[in-house]
């Protein structure tokens, strides 16, 4: 299979406040933190056609009571990659299809995602202030301030789509040298940042001057 790449498109973050809005109404009793990540998240970049959405909960024991309000809403349930991504449930919303859309995505299926389904929006949940939900969102943060890296983000991905793949996995480790080293790089950058930021709140809130 081959992964489809696109130009960036303004309606990307509208699509996410469209979805955020049936999410949050879905999870309401459990005060969900919703935010909008991946490569759709970055103005100007490349990036597949998916939403990816961050749901961050307070406690790990709500994990599992998104499951049945969220297949209620039309999303199915990817558990095959529980085994491997314990503390996440995983839910996307799929594009009709030959084949009758399922609820729930297991172990045992041979389902290929991005073959034998479409899918449109990829939704994540995790615990929040966790070290996953800190690299999401600095790892988004860190592109949208860098157009430089961006843009070479953008290249890696177009060079893989001319390429055939087993299925998603497979594409994620092609590129994944690339995003495990900017992660490192983006949460540095993001400590450097909140320290200098503490320093100057701590000096303004003392009336003092952060200029020499």
């Amino acid at each position: 299979m081959k992964v489809v790449i696109e130009e960036y498109q303004s309606d990307w973050p509208n699509i996410f406040l469209n979805e955020k809005g049936t999410i949050a109404k879905t999870l309401q009793s459990l005060n969900p933190t919703i935010e909008h990540i991946g490569s759709t998240a970055v103005p100007g970049l490349e990036a597949k056609p998916i939403i990816d959405i961050l749901v961050g909960l307070n406690y790990s024991e709500d994990l599992n009571k998104t499951i049945l309000p969220l297949q209620n809403e039309g999303y199915t349930y990817v558990k095959k990659y529980e085994p491997q991504w314990p503390t996440r449930r995983f839910f996307i919303r799929l594009n009709p299809s030959t084949l009758t859309i399922p609820s729930i995505i297991d172990s045992q299926d041979s389902y290929i995602i991005g073959k034998d389904f479409i899918s449109s929006v990829h939704v994540h949940i995790i615990v929040k202030n966790t070290e996953d939900w800190h690299r999401h969102l600095v790892f988004r943060d860190f592109l949208r301030a860098h157009s430089s890296v961006s843009e070479n983000y953008g290249k890696l991905k177009k060079q893989l789509s001319a390429l055939e793949f087993t299925d998603m996995t497979e594409y994620n480790e092609a590129k994944n040298s690339f995003v495990k080293q900017t992660e490192q790089i983006a949460l540095e950058w993001y400590w450097q940042n909140k320290t200098k930021n503490n320093h100057f709140s701590f000096l303004a809130a003392k009336g003092l001057s952060t200029h020499s």
